[in-house]
């Protein structure tokens, strides 16, 4: 089923409509805040995932602090904010472009929760849930060379980029051909979700790494970028 294109609203832009859409904005990002990553590990290791491993609030933390089962379920739970996310405006049948601000603001949410002091995550998993709401076959398609990727460089961020890269590359060559079975109702609200959400999440990943950039500048070395000293 489509999501971008699927919806119209016979009183778009009315005041009841712009309401309807800051109130899913901000349940959208209260969401996003439910971050089980740290209250796994808070439970079971007493400690702040904050303060462990990557200090990332997320799947590839999980991992490293409690094991595959544990890091399963993140992946899942944060996920699933984001299909959640795609599929509230539809529900209560808003325009298309409110996806762009439950979307951006559930990873809002997960990355600066309000309830941790807005120290999250990096929206990696919620993104992926995002794509997969409006982008189904895209994602899935796009999730093979990412894993690939995983496996092969034994890196979660190479994965990641590799996933993410391909599934707007889809998206583009969708719009271009016209590919409905790949991206539904291609055209330039799927590429612009895809590629702002996509850019989002970078800039976040980008900052939380900067010390490896910078140094992986110094050094003229790609592998410094991603896997630091």
């Amino acid at each position: 089923m489509s999501i971008l294109g699927s919806h119209s609203s016979p009183s778009r832009g009315s005041p009841l409509e712009i309401a309807a859409i800051a109130l899913l904005g901000v349940a959208s990002y209260l969401i996003g805040s439910i971050t089980p990553a740290y209250y796994l590990v808070s439970f079971f290791k007493k400690s702040d995932i904050r303060t462990v491993g990557s200090r990332n609030v997320g799947t590839l933390n999980t991992y490293h602090q409690l094991g595959v089962e544990w890091a399963a379920l993140v992946l899942i739970f944060d996920a699933g904010k984001g299909v959640i996310a795609v599929l509230l405006p539809g529900w209560i049948g808003l325009p298309d472009w409110a996806v762009f601000v439950t979307g951006a603001l559930v990873i809002a949410g997960h990355n600066w929760p309000v309830v941790l002091r807005f120290k999250g995550g990096k929206g990696a998993a919620t993104l992926i849930g995002l794509l997969l709401g409006i982008l189904p076959v895209a994602t899935l398609i796009a999730a093979v060379p990412g894993i690939l990727a995983l496996i092969l460089a034994r890196n979660g961020i190479v994965g990641l980029t590799a996933g993410f890269i391909t599934v707007n590359v889809l998206v583009i060559v969708a719009w271009i051909f016209g590919f409905a079975w790949l991206v539904p109702n291609p055209g330039l609200l799927p590429f612009l979700f895809s590629l702002l959400l996509t850019l989002l999440v970078t800039v976040v990943y980008g900052v939380s790494i900067r010390g490896q950039l910078m140094e992986a500048v110094r050094q003229r070395s790609l592998r410094q970028a991603f896997y630091g000293s």
